[in-house]
């Protein structure tokens, strides 16, 4: 099954969280879609030629567009059950357009700035939509495995870096990239725990089967259960004593923007973080992740787009 933000440790540890998404599900006012005011959006998304899968997810029932009450930048696109809907189990991917389109008396105006911010939207809500409906689509794909483990490896072992200066060693440095790699696959991706997945994360580290296996037999059942325990078990495994969640948590927020925390737990917030670094709308410090991330989050962006082409 995919996971949820509520499947997260960092969701779970914020009680107002569920109550924003809810308000927002409950008071936002939903935008037209169907109607000629709203033919100028269409076209602006059409206009970018990003995929021509964006236009379908835009004007698809499954996509809601909603303005008037603001959400946290981690929430702009979430998928949750419907609770206006008569089929209460029916999931719809929402899309917070609050600061981007405008009401003009039932003709909807989005500012030339704003066309790629939208653009980004679409994007995670194809993420979203392709994964909590087939979410095989992505944790199957060669690409989306190796680059994104090549991605969220380098990205988690610069903010450990950042903490704990471990790039003075090498061989700490590789078994941190190891350690994430491993993690993103089976938490994140949600892979099982199997030989492929040591000699792909073997592969993105440079370490040897040899070296995987003395950190595999350190990493107990609890490990990759969430980001708490994967943190702790780092810090143990390389002998970081000053490195802990919230260091983490606060570093990852400064150095690639508040809104890309959930990328350490959940796989549609990190496709995201990187298909919105992509785009160049500015929604994160894209300018940092395409220098750590580099050629694999172009790779696995690619690939993102590639899936969407061929599912919506």
């Amino acid at each position: 099954m995919p996971k949820t933000y509520a499947g997260t440790y960092l969701y779970t540890e914020n009680s107002d969280y569920e109550k924003e998404l809810l308000g927002f599900m409950m008071k936002a006012e939903e935008i037209d879609k169907s109607g000629p005011g709203f033919e100028d959006i269409v076209y602006e998304v059409k206009r970018r030629n990003v995929s021509p899968a964006l236009t379908r997810i835009l004007m698809s029932d499954a996509v809601v567009l909603k303005s008037g009450v603001q959400l946290p930048k981690s929430f702009k696109v979430f998928c949750a059950k419907d609770v206006k809907s008569s089929d209460k189990k029916a999931m719809k991917v929402f899309i917070d357009c609050t600061d981007i389109i405008v009401n003009d008396g039932g003709t909807y105006i989005i500012g030339r700035n704003q066309v790629d911010v939208l653009v980004s939207y679409l994007v995670s809500a194809m993420i979203n939509y392709i994964y909590y409906v087939d979410e095989k689509r992505f944790v199957n794909n060669h690409d989306i495995s190796n680059h994104g483990a090549e991605a969220f490896s380098s990205l988690f072992t610069y903010v450990v870096d950042y903490i704990t200066k471990i790039s003075v060693d090498p061989s700490q440095r590789s078994k941190c990239k190891y350690m994430s790699a491993y993690y993103y696959l089976v938490n994140i991706m949600g892979r099982d725990d199997t030989d492929s997945v040591t000699k792909l994360a073997c592969k993105v580290s440079g370490l040897s089967a040899r070296e995987a296996d003395v950190i595999n037999m350190q990493m107990d059942s609890h490990t990759l259960d969430n980001i708490k325990y994967f943190v702790e078990k780092v810090a143990e495994v390389l002998r970081l004593s000053k490195l802990t969640l919230d260091l983490i948590v606060e570093r990852w927020m400064w150095v690639f923007g508040t809104g890309t925390v959930f990328g350490m737990e959940l796989f549609p917030a990190f496709a995201t973080m990187l298909t919105d670094a992509y785009v160049g709308s500015y929604l994160n410090n894209q300018k940092t992740i395409e220098k750590i991330a580099s050629r694999s989050m172009v790779d696995f962006t690619k690939a993102v787009l590639r899936i969407g082409a061929d599912s919506v």
